[in-house]
């Protein structure tokens, strides 16, 4: 029994042991060995460690690329010794024909390291691991008796001639100098330059500025442009690049409240003025000033009603000249009671008296020079301590000129005439920028939030909310309409429409399913050509058919109901995110390296069509940082966030999770100076570059097929069983090949396939 006992208990510590799980297959081919340095290869989909053994077998660097490529190489440096002031050179790559490929289509990255102290899951494990893949600017020095790797990337261009080319590699340093051969075979086929997968990165303006310690929008702009750049280069989209869309409405009589139609003293609506926050100073006025005769007595009336007995509300009259300018150092005001039940209040507007209460001056007479004023009401006393959170109701708001007793002030009865609404958008930010990112970088996608969905300040149910009308009201359908209306046809004018996505809620819960049904079809009957989106890390079949795209977790994607949502026409993205950790596919430094391509294949094989990451460059977060101090992702690279915990505590969300770019390389805190530079991207990046690159492969090759006719049905049957692969990738997000090798073969297969269709056009002639 004893021995039984220790069996297990070793075997669970087998099990569990963060070092056993993570894989680190031994890969690689040896190029060079004498006593001096060890130089060995390795393609793009491994982690190089420190520690990694320097492999045994040997093989000449050789790659394949379609036209419109890039693809990758590591080469590993293991000297014995210190070697200084390390150059390395790459000459063209060129054919016996003497097509040439030339040497700046080479990017070489050094290969720095991160030390992971805090692992990312309890499968996970600390140590070194290389990410930052920061642009080779020179001599560096190579530390003895460990790995050194450097990042290779070879762009083949769209007009390249296929076949093979070669070209060489010169290493130098003090007292050494070595000489590698490279083989890149190009393929007879063009990847798009669009790519085939949709995508949505995060990419945090205020980081960039704060990191890189921009002074002024025009830097700015130019830096963000440059991560624009690195995107396009990476194949993904970020979530949101373009100028906003301003929209004005007018034709409304107040702002800054709400026409409440469920809280009523009489008629349709009453005016809803909420302040949710004891330190802001929220109010509600009418649109336009009201105009008054200077020396003329006005009475000012309304009822009202408060959510709190005892929390006053306050109301204000501030006076203008003939030419609208304000008064200064003249208010009228006085302080109410709170009350549950409606009520009347009212104000004297004296031209002549001051308003004294309990031998207290409460304000002066409107002064002799104004010819307007505002009316105002705050549901809190501005800056008094002990205000609460209320909310005030109010309705039958008027201004008495109390000489003849007219009423100037009729939007007061909030009985809002629907035909005076209207909306107008202004694109001309928009469409500056997305003339270049649509039509110059070829981004896929972008994110519109639709603010209006959301309930805004409105208090009594969860709902829509768009310049102070909820959804369910004709007022706001109207405007929902002509916001929506005007945004689908502008897209679809200038050739952008079905690259948006309405992505307006993340992640709601099974309780606000409701909210999200009446959100979606606001969208559908105002503009039904535009795609709704809705993120889900719990999905259920009850709301995933509201929408046009659906993006659930990737660990939670339901196969069953994805292939039925898609069979009915929509479409399925997926997300990785701060969970689950290993053993589930995702995105960690921390991680196996083919995680991120391998995502693509799932992909491919579950027939969905984009990927999202919420942030590529979530560097700090400040809540969790002590006050002032920035968080320096070369140092750590954990991601923290305080939600849900209170404010200066943190939770981890993992190392790398949402940064895919690193700041520039030095402190934070220390060095302020400017620094408008090239992106720094992640090995993750490069891998994920890769798996996109691979997506496209499989839908040239299935577009292909399409076009196959019954001329070539041994080369279609062959091209099927290709992209019929199975366990030998993956059995489920979960369950897949750590082994790039086995990967990498598939892709081969595929270029091969794809080759043979695109140059045989005797047999095989391309539409």
């Amino acid at each position: 029994m004893k021995k039984y006992n220790i069996f297990w208990i070793l075997l669970s510590i087998y099990l569990l042991n963060p070092s056993v799980v993570f894989s680190r297959i031994n890969e690689g081919y040896l190029l060079v060995k004498n006593d001096f340095c060890q130089i060995w290869w390795v393609e793009n989909t491994y982690k190089v460690f420190r520690d990694s053994p320097v492999p045994k077998r040997k093989r000449a660097i050789e790659l394949r690329s379609a036209k419109n490529e890039s693809e990758g190489f590591q080469l590993v440096l293991n000297p014995a010794s210190e070697m200084e002031d390390v150059t390395i050179t790459v000459s063209d790559f060129k054919n016996r024909s003497g097509n040439v490929i030339p040497a700046k289509n080479v990017t070489i990255r050094n290969i720095a390291y991160v030390h992971v102290t805090k692992p990312s899951g309890i499968r996970h494990r600390a140590g070194w691991y290389p990410d930052p893949l920061p642009l080779y600017q020179g001599a560096f020095q190579v530390e003895g008796g460990g790995n050194t790797a450097v990042w290779f990337s070879v762009k083949t261009p769209a007009d390249a001639v296929e076949g093979l080319y070669s070209a060489t590699i010169q290493i130098a340093a003090q007292g050494y100098r070595a000489t590698i051969p490279v083989a890149l075979t190009v393929w007879n086929f063009v990847l798009p330059d669009t790519p085939y997968m949709r995508s949505s990165f995060g990419l945090n303006e205020s980081m960039i500025r704060d990191y890189h310690r921009m002074e002024n929008a025009d830097e700015l702009e130019k830096q963000i442009d440059w991560y624009y750049r690195s995107f396009k280069h990476y194949r993904i989209s970020p979530a949101e690049v373009f100028g906003s869309i301003t929209k004005t409405v007018t034709g409304n009589g107040w702002t800054g409240g709400t026409y409440d139609p469920d809280t009523l003293y009489e008629g349709r609506y009453s005016y809803q003025i909420t302040n949710n926050s004891i330190y802001s100073d929220v109010s509600g006025t009418p649109v336009s000033l009201v105009e008054i005769v200077p020396g003329k007595p006005y009475f000012v009336k309304w009822m009202a009603k408060n959510s709190n007995d005892g929390q006053s509300y306050y109301v204000t009259i501030k006076s203008y000249t003939a030419d609208k300018k304000p008064i200064d150092w003249q208010l009228q005001g006085k302080i109410y009671p709170g009350n549950r039940v409606w009520h009347a209040d009212s104000l004297f507007l004296d031209p002549v008296n001051p308003v004294i209460v309990d031998d207290i001056l409460m304000y002066r007479p409107i002064p002799k020079n104004a010819s307007y004023i505002d009316v105002r009401f705050y549901p809190c006393i501005p800056g008094k301590n002990g205000n609460v959170p209320n909310t005030i109701w109010l309705d039958n708001v008027q201004v008495i000129d109390m000489q003849d007793g007219k009423n100037l002030l009729p939007e007061g009865d909030f009985e809002q005439d629907i035909r005076l609404l209207d909306v107008t958008l202004d694109f001309s930010a928009f469409d500056k920028t997305a003339k270049k990112y649509f039509d110059e970088y070829g981004f896929n996608g972008f994110s519109i939030s639709l603010p209006e969905l959301c309930p805004g300040p409105f208090v009594g149910r969860k709902t829509g909310w768009f310049h102070g009308f909820v959804n369910g009201t004709p007022e706001y359908k109207k405007l929902m309409t002509l916001y929506l209306k005007g945004l689908q046809d502008h897209l679809e004018i200038n050739g952008w429409l079905g690259k948006e996505y309405l992505y307006w809620i993340d992640e709601p819960k099974q309780e606000d399913y409701g909210f999200v049904r009446e959100g979606m079809k606001t969208i559908h009957e105002a503009a039904p050509q535009l795609k709704r989106f809705i993120t889900e890390n719990n999905p259920g079949p009850e709301i995933m058919d509201v929408t046009d795209i659906g993006c659930p977790v990737l660990a939670k994607l339901d196969l069953q109901k994805s292939r039925k949502w898609i069979d009915e026409g929509r479409e399925m993205w997926t997300y990785l995110m701060c969970w689950p950790k290993a053993p589930h596919n995702n995105l960690f430094i921390d991680s196996d390296a083919i995680n991120l391509r391998m995502w693509l294949w799932m992909s491919y094989r579950y027939r969905l069509k984009g990927i999202l990451v919420w942030s590529s460059n979530f560097w700090n977060e400040s809540d969790c940082s002590p006050a002032g101090i920035w968080q320096n992702p070369w140092e750590d690279p954990m991601a923290y966030n305080d939600v849900p915990l209170p404010r200066g505590s943190s939770c981890e969300f993992g190392n790398g999770d949402g940064r895919f770019f690193y700041p520039p390389r030095r402190d934070p805190n220390k060095d302020k100076s400017k620094c408008i530079c090239e992106p720094i991207p992640s090995l993750r990046l490069e891998i994920l570059r890769e798996g996109l690159e691979d997506y496209d492969y499989m839908i040239l090759l299935e577009k292909a097929i399409e076009r196959g006719g019954t001329n070539r049905q041994d080369w279609v049957e062959r091209a099927k069983k290709a992209l019929s692969f199975g366990s030998e990738l993956f059995v489920s997000e979960q369950e897949y090949s750590k082994d790039h090798r086995v990967l990498m073969k598939k892709r081969e297969e595929l270029g091969e396939l794809l080759h043979r269709y695109y140059s045989d056009t005797r047999r095989f002639p391309i539409p």
